[in-house]
């Protein structure tokens, strides 16, 4: 064994031999650093590709989501000004999710749980927790909508489809108006949310690398993120 040899190195004085056997050790033990350093930095990249493709796959799931309830409301729109351009009553156009009313935001807790943190552009990264922070603050909202949805208008639906309007018939109630008016807000926040998401996805393809701001310039509706081209601008 090399220690054995060492020794024996030692008590004949033959000093070469002691320096070659200690240069073994050392290159022994830098090796064995190295490669325990090369495991663990593969293990913490396997970990972060998992991490980042879980929440790209999150934004791509809200995407979906937001993209056909859009579409739904967009129609129910067309089909409730068609019915009153016939002079009908139809009730007030609202919308429900089924499951949970706010967006689920396990996601971005594991990455601020986890290393992610340490290994993603930090502009980026304060975007994905801008981008998060914000679409729980509209699931806050969609509660108090839904809950005028559950308390003011689908205990109504077996009434007479009038209650909803003034007593002359020519428009909705004030308050149903309203209502019908914070769905076309929400029809805009998510097209926001959307294109913000949209963007962020592409960004995560190259986490470590600086890019161009996803976040929305101005106000809800009136300019979305620079960093998507018109090719990837949802229709």
């Amino acid at each position: 064994m090399l220690p054995t040899r060492a020794a024996e190195h030692v008590k004949t004085h033959n000093w070469l031999s002691v320096a070659i056997d200690f240069a073994i050790v050392v290159v022994g033990v830098f090796v064995g650093l190295q490669v325990s350093n090369w495991n663990a930095a593969r293990e913490r990249t396997e970990r972060t590709a998992k991490i980042v493709e879980a929440v790209r796959q999150d934004l791509r799931d809200a995407i979906d989501v937001e993209t056909s309830f859009g579409r739904a409301v967009d129609a129910a729109l067309l089909a409730f000004d068609a019915a009153r351009q016939e002079g009908e009553y139809p009730p007030p156009v609202f919308l429900r999710i089924p499951g949970s009313d706010t967006p689920p935001k396990n996601i971005w807790e594991a990455v601020l749980q986890s290393e992610l943190a340490d290994l993603i552009e930090p502009r980026l990264l304060f975007e994905l927790g801008f981008y998060y922070d914000e679409r729980e603050g509209l699931g806050v909202k969609f509660l108090r909508y839904a809950a005028f949805t559950e308390n003011e208008i689908l205990p109504r639906l077996k009434q007479d489809v009038r209650v909803f309007y003034t007593t002359d018939g020519s428009r909705l109630a004030p308050m149903y108006e309203a209502h019908m008016e914070r769905l076309r807000e929400r029809q805009k926040e998510f097209d926001v949310l959307n294109t913000w998401a949209r963007c962020l996805d592409e960004r995560l393809s190259t986490p470590r690398e600086a890019g161009e701001s996803c976040r929305p310039a101005l106000a809800y509706g009136m300019e979305m993120p620079g960093a998507l081209s018109q090719a990837q601008a949802p229709n």
